[in-house]
């Protein structure tokens, strides 16, 4: 859930500020906007630094997972930060360091280490194991269900190995290549505009790609993302370590290199390029989804995709339990054109007729992506992602994740009003900036509920004019009900994109700005499924509903503003029971995290390849204690 207000800070508080807080109404529950002026909360937050300073200097000492018990260390665990900056250097090595989720999910890890290469990476992870520590893999600390941070009920230190320095990527030959290697810090952004150079598509395109996740990161959620022909980011030749039941580290190799093992792992730390000549032609391993189209366009009551899936090799959909070093992924081609096409409908089924009949009727001749928004989402974004999206427009997507890190280290400092004071000036300042879609867009949003943003893309002649003449030909029988515009110049499509594109880090700020709980989930529908599901409101009354999705797989986000009276955790479970009561599976590409149990086949392939929980322990309801005890 998106809190509103920082619990922890409240309490370091002075006399002074407890009073304030009395007097001007203070909910335990979250601050209500209306009563809070920005003066106020500006001075408020003064006092409060001050305050909240001197208090935390005067708290007693923490243990190595942050919290008040008496815990000690072992000799080993010592001993490791010396081992570890030996290793890597000091300047790769932070100690007692406090971290917060993208979205949910804090805690403090005894250390983060940040190893350069493959080798390092491997090394690392053998000191930790013998140390006898909790290992967090993180890529960009994007996760939003609290899987890429500590948690402090583990009964052993977490390390954390942060893989965002071992970056390397390899795309295999010298010309268009159909296969690149990633090292697991390279970032899809990274990737995308690396193999654009070379006339190629990657194989990953999310709505936060803006902040540039890793590529690990993707294989270890199975994410999925808007391109609803490549499916989700899924691998069967991947390099990745796993921790034994003796606490040994084991180096699992399917990347199908004519290298193998530990000779691969040193040939990718040195290698500068990699040809067809360095792979082992035997390896009939496939490097993407497997016929992702195919099942995509079958009409059948399942899902098309979701994060329980057990499919491949350890390293997908790990959720953090193996660490991923490298993985080798299928490129796509470019298309010679693409038209953006925005649709709206006056019902949510007529969206879903319109999106079988145009978008995915057939393997051959699909749409390039098919992403949909309701009128709740439009509102919101309008309201509190305008700065967001000018910013994207002006610094380029690879120039803002600096100012995103920024952000996360603001919010994690522990005084008041930090965890809030951002998307406060993200809201307060918002409407400084015109509104952010083109005026023939803005005019369909406010004419019409429910909108589509396609695109249609030339891989082969005729694409195009055969998607659009679906099109017009479904417009046609329904004229009333449907209409669209095509974005022709490329500001427009740009707009358009980064609208959809804001919807989730918007979100947060919006809550925030409104003085409200808010609650994000994410979940698969069977492809038969054509409206949304209902949900408990008689119980948890629901102020503001967005519904966003990737369309063509049927696979939704949901943000949910609820009033500060209403019991988050006991709604969000009473809508995972609604979801999974037509069919549906959540999460479908978010992760289990912290927040979702996962289905016990699932767990039960989890602890195979982390017999020891030295790994995430306690993701997606396993336990926290050593050997799952």
């Amino acid at each position: 859930s998106v809190g509103t207000c920082d619990h922890c800070a409240m309490k370091a508080l002075s006399p002074l500020s407890q009073a304030l807080r009395h007097c001007r109404g203070y909910s335990s529950a979250g601050w209500k906007a209306s009563e809070y002026s920005r003066e106020t909360l500006l001075a408020a937050g003064g006092l409060g630094l001050f305050c909240g300073i001197a208090a935390t200097r005067s708290q007693p000492k923490k243990c190595h997972h942050g919290c008040d018990c008496e815990v000690e260390l072992t000799e080993a665990q010592k001993k490791l930060p010396d081992e570890l900056k030996k290793l890597i250097g000091a300047e790769n090595v932070s100690s007692n360091v406090k971290l917060r989720g993208s979205r949910l999910g804090k805690g403090t890890a005894m250390l983060v280490a940040k190893p350069r290469s493959l080798r390092e990476a491997l090394r690392t992870l053998e000191l930790c194991a013998k140390a006898d520590v909790a290992v967090l893999p993180q890529g960009a600390n994007t996760s939003l269900t609290g899987g890429s941070v500590p948690r402090d009920d583990c009964d052993r230190p977490f390390v954390i190995i942060n893989m965002r320095k071992a970056k390397k990527i390899l795309p295999v030959g010298s010309g268009s290549p159909e296969l690149a290697l990633c090292f697991a810090g390279a970032g899809i952004y990274q990737l995308q505009s690396e193999l654009q150079k070379r006339s190629r598509d990657s194989h990953s395109v999310l709505g936060s790609i803006f902040l540039n996740p890793s590529v690990a990161a993707g294989v270890s959620y199975g994410s999925g993302g808007t391109q609803i022909r490549k499916g989700p980011a899924f691998t069967e030749r991947a390099l990745f370590c796993r921790v034994t039941a003796e606490g040994e580290v084991e180096l699992v190799d399917t990347l199908g290199l004519k290298l193998k093992g530990e000779k691969a792992l040193d040939f990718l730390d040195s290698a500068e390029t990699l040809t067809e000549a360095d792979l082992d032609p035997s390896c009939k391993l496939p490097a993407s989804f497997p016929q992702y189209r195919q099942l995509l366009t079958k009409l059948e009551d399942k899902v098309s995709r979701f994060n329980a899936d057990t499919t491949g090799v350890d390293c997908n959909r790990s959720e953090g339990k193996v660490l991923i070093l490298a993985t080798l992924h299928d490129t796509f081609p470019m298309p010679k054109e693409v038209k953006t096409v925005w649709a709206s409908c006056k019902d949510i089924t007529l969206a879903h007729e319109l999106k079988r009949e145009v978008c995915i009727s057939s393997p051959e001749k699909m749409a390039k992506s098919c992403e949909y928004i309701n009128k709740a989402t439009y509102d919101a974004v309008d309201q509190s992602g305008r700065i967001l999206i000018k910013m994207i427009e002006l610094l380029g997507m690879m120039n803002l994740e600096p100012l995103w890190n920024l952000k996360l280290f603001i919010e994690s400092v522990p005084v008041p009003f930090s965890t809030i004071i951002c998307d406060k000036f993200l809201w307060w300042f918002n409407n400084i900036l015109p509104k952010s879609l083109p005026p023939e867009l803005q005019k369909l949003t406010d004419e019409f509920d429910h909108h589509m943003l396609m695109e249609f893309a030339e891989y082969s002649d005729g694409e195009i004019e055969h998607l659009m003449s679906r099109l017009k030909k479904f417009q046609s029988q329904h004229p009333e009900t449907v209409r669209f515009h095509v974005c022709e110049d490329p500001w427009s499509a740009q707009r358009a994109m980064l609208f959809r594109f804001a919807v989730a880090p918007a979100f947060r700020t919006y809550c925030i700005g409104l003085g409200q709980q808010g609650l994000s989930i994410d979940y698969a529908l069977p492809k038969t499924f054509t409206k949304y599901p209902s949900l408990p409101e008689a119980k948890y009354p629901i102020m503001h509903r967005l519904v966003y999705s990737h369309f063509g797989c049927n696979v939704y986000h949901e943000d949910f503003v609820f009033d500060n009276k209403t019991d988050v955790h006991d709604a969000k479970m009473a809508i995972k029971k609604a979801v999974e009561a037509v069919g549906g599976k959540l999460p479908a590409e978010h992760g289990h995290g912290t927040e979702y149990h996962a289905p016990m086949d699932t767990q039960k392939r989890w602890m195979k390849a982390d017999p020891s929980n030295t790994m995430n322990p306690g993701v997606g309801g396993t336990s926290f204690k050593k050997n799952y005890l």
